[in-house]
Order: C-alpha cells, then sequence, then structure tokens
C-alpha cells in the first residue's frame, strides 16, 4: 500500500480551512510535516489556545509569540485564548494581543484566571479599527479605556468579572462603539464600578448578570433599540431602566419587592415573550402588556411576605393575548404554611375567554388559596389545549399522589385540553 501525501497535494484555500478547525498547538506541529506546510500554516486566520492545565510551563505565551511573529494573512480572523492556570511573571500578555491588533484582528478572547498581578490590555485594542467582537473574561483585568477610544467595527462586546480603572471607564468604552449591537456584562464583588451605566442607542441584545447584595450598586439603562434583555440582578435598584420601545424578550431576576412602586417593569410593555423570577408580582400588576404572548413566572417566597396571587389576575387582565402562561410556585420549606391570598374577581380576563393555550403550574402544593387560583383559570381557558403540573418537591410521595388526583379533578371549560401530570424537569417547554 502506497503511502502517498494526497493531502499536501490540496489547494491552499482548503489547508488554511482545515488547519483553521483545529488548535493553534496542533497548527504549529504540521510545520515538520513537509516544507509545504512550514509554509502554510503561518496563512492560518485563526489562532486558539486552550490551556487547562493546573500546572505547566509559559509555552502558551512563546507560542502565541512566535505564531504571531509569523503570521503572514492579511486579516486575523480570530486569537481566542484560554488558559485555566496562574502564569509566569515574564508571561507578556500585552505583547501578543498589541500584536494581534497589529495584524487587523477581527475577533479577540482572552480567558483567564485571577492572577497575582493586574493585567492591562495594550491601547492599541481600545483604537482598532477592525475589532468585530472582543471578549475578556479575568478578575484581575483591568479595563483602563483612554479619552479618545474608538472601535468602529465593534458589534459584540463582552465583559465577564473585569474590574474598572475608574467609575467612567465603561461608559467611554460604550459611547465610543457606534456599532455595538449585543453586550454581555458579568460583575463580581471586586467590581469598584457603583453605578453601572448603559446608553447605547444601537444595542439590539443585552445580557446583564451581577449578584454582589450590596445596597450602594445601581444599574441605568437607556438603550432605545433593545430587542432582547437577560437581567440578573436580584438585589439591585433597577428602578433607571428606560426606553425600550422595542423590546420583544425579556428575562428578568430580581427580589426586591415593589409594593407601592410600578416603575420596575414599566419599560418592558413592548414585550412578547417574558421570564420573570421575583419575590412577587404586585410590582407588574398595573402595567399594560399588548403583545405579550408567553409569560413565565418563578415565584420564590423567601420570607414571611405575603405571597399574593391577586396581582396575577390584574396581570391578566393587561395581557389580552397572552397564549402560554408558566408558573413556578416556589416557597421555601420554612414557609410552607405561608398564606396565599385570593379573591374571585368580577370579570374574566379577556386572554382566558379567547388566547390561553398552554397553561403549567410547578410546585403545586395545593393550598386552598393556590387550588382555587388554579381552578379558576382551567374553569375560564375556553381555547386551552395542554395543562401541565408537578407537585410540590416538598411534599411526601403519598401527599403528591393525593394533590396530584386533586389537580386532575379540578374542571376544565375546555373538554379537550390535554392534561399531563409531569415532574419538575419534564415542565418546560
Amino acid at each position: 500500500m502506497s503511502c502517498e501525501d494526497r493531502i499536501s497535494a490540496l489547494h491552499d484555500d482548503l489547508l488554511l480551512k482545515i488547519l483553521s478547525e483545529i488548535p493553534t498547538k496542533d497548527v504549529v506541529t504540521t510545520m515538520v510535516l513537509s516544507k509545504r506546510w512550514g509554509l502554510v500554516w503561518t496563512m492560518v486566520p485563526k489562532l486558539e489556545y486552550k490551556d487547562t492545565r493546573k500546572e505547566g510551563d509559559k509555552s502558551v505565551w512563546c507560542l502565541l509569540d512566535k505564531s504571531l511573529q509569523l503570521h503572514k494573512a492579511t486579516v486575523l480572523e480570530s486569537l481566542h485564548i484560554q488558559v485555566e492556570r496562574q502564569f509566569c511573571d515574564d508571561a507578556d500578555v500585552g505583547k501578543c494581543v498589541s500584536c494581534a491588533v497589529d495584524h487587523k484582528v477581527r475577533e479577540l478572547a482572552l480567558i483567564l484566571p485571577s492572577q497575582p498581578k493586574i493585567l492591562q490590555l495594550p491601547s492599541n485594542v481600545y483604537t482598532s479599527k477592525t475589532l468585530v467582537k472582543l471578549t475578556l473574561s479575568c478578575r484581575t483585568l483591568v479595563v483602563d479605556v483612554p479619552s479618545l477610544p474608538c472601535l468602529p467595527s465593534l458589534l459584540t462586546l463582552v465583559l465577564l468579572n473585569v474590574v474598572y480603572k475608574d467609575q467612567n471607564s465603561h461608559v467611554r468604552l460604550l459611547s465610543n462603539c457606534p456599532a455595538l449591537r449585543h453586550l454581555e456584562v458579568q460583575r463580581n464583588k471586586s467590581d469598584n464600578v457603583t453605578r453601572f451605566i448603559v446608553k447605547v442607542p444601537s444595542l439590539k441584545s443585552f445580557t446583564y448578570m451581577q449578584i454582589d447584595e450590596r445596597a450602594a450598586r445601581s444599574f441605568v439603562l437607556d438603550s432605545p433599540g433593545l430587542r432582547c434583555l437577560t437581567l440578573g440582578d436580584p438585589y439591585g435598584d433597577l428602578d433607571s431602566i428606560q426606553n425600550m420601545p422595542h423590546l420583544e424578550w425579556a428575562t428578568v431576576c430580581h427580589f426586591l419587592p415593589y409594593p407601592n412602586d410600578n416603575k420596575f417593569l414599566r419599560s418592558f410593555s413592548s414585550v412578547r415573550i417574558l421570564w420573570l423570577t421575583l419575590t412577587e408580582v404586585a410590582c407588574c400588576s398595573a402595567i399594560k402588556f399588548p403583545q405579550l404572548m408567553k409569560f413565565t413566572l418563578h415565584l420564590h417566597c423567601l420570607d414571611d411576605l405575603d405571597c399574593s396571587l391577586e396581582p396575577l389576575l390584574f396581570f391578566l387582565h393587561n395581557s389580552p393575548v397572552l397564549k402560554v402562561l408558566m408558573i413556578n410556585y416556589a416557597v421555601a420549606i420554612r414557609f410552607q404554611d405561608l398564606p396565599i391570598s385570593w379573591n374571585k374577581p368580577s370579570s374574566v380576563p379577556v386572554c382566558l375567554l379567547s388566547h390561553l393555550e398552554i397553561f403549567v403550574w410547578t410546585e403545586f402544593g395545593g393550598k386552598r388559596q393556590e387550588r382555587e387560583f388554579v381552578a379558576y383559570i382551567l374553569a375560564n381557558s375556553k381555547c386551552l389545549k395542554t395543562v401541565r403540573t408537578s407537585p410540590s418537591y416538598y411534599l411526601k410521595e403519598k401527599e403528591k399522589e393525593k394533590k396530584m388526583e386533586e389537580f386532575k379533578s379540578m374542571y376544565r371549560v375546555s373538554a379537550s385540553s390535554q392534561l399531563l401530570l409531569c415532574t419538575k424537569q419534564d415542565m418546560w417547554i
């Protein structure tokens, strides 16, 4: 059998496509295969290095340094560096990044663990004319934005657990990304910004996550072009969210009650799909949602607050075209006897009479008010096609069976609707 080298006979474009799909470390080793390969690898447009070892030498930086020095492609499509261990003090991260920017890199990802010393990006990163996507993840990386940054081509920016030189570093950065479409921000306790401001007219999707319980932090969002929003800020001040007339999809996690204030969620009135994780629903009972078609509520009673279900009826009255209603009623075990207020409304919400097709209730515990609420939905939803439920996690097996039988026995005005008794894992659709 002959050992003919057919791969080396392939066209350069095809070889480059093959090499672009494998890690940089393996790409470099191809240079020993033949003189033909020794020339081709320097033209690979994508460089990727993932070092998942807990211990090792500084090979990643030496390899990248050599790779970038010898790189001959007109445009470097992407440089992705992911390291899971602390590296040597003499590892020059800035040099590698700066060299990549000089090679007109379009996508740059730097995912690093915390380091003994502070890391900073070279200044040319903030003035790159070619960067389309920038991902930064490192708890000891300082975003130090110069006074005149300019990233005219940047479409996607991901900032994960970085820190900022001052209160306005992120503001300067965002205000000088005129084409930015997608933004993801994750903050931790090391983050020194007390008021995080996002005012980006071009922004289409935004993910914001922060779990710090310090009350001094606040969040300002004013991006009128937003269509998708994921907001995980359980303890922050969200009253400064505004101006989202085109928002279509949103998911929000927030644990601070707003009993006398409907500012919260007011700017979400245009959504079609809404996921909420709250401790009470009074904050959205007075807001109209004329386009809402799918609503998912995770209701968590974390203390002895009255977990009233009545505001849900006001919510339904304000959501006339709602087709999918999904409720996860999670009550901590120490509050299993918490009263749930309920009074039968005087009129039936329009969505129940003409639109609601899917109703899901997880963690069904069978309390009186809980039963009455569910029974009301089933008895008035004329277009209902599917009903799903699961028993409360805290119930014993015999009690679970009993509660499911109670649920099955409830009257449904839509005789053709299908009832599915599921585990919690099978509930969400």
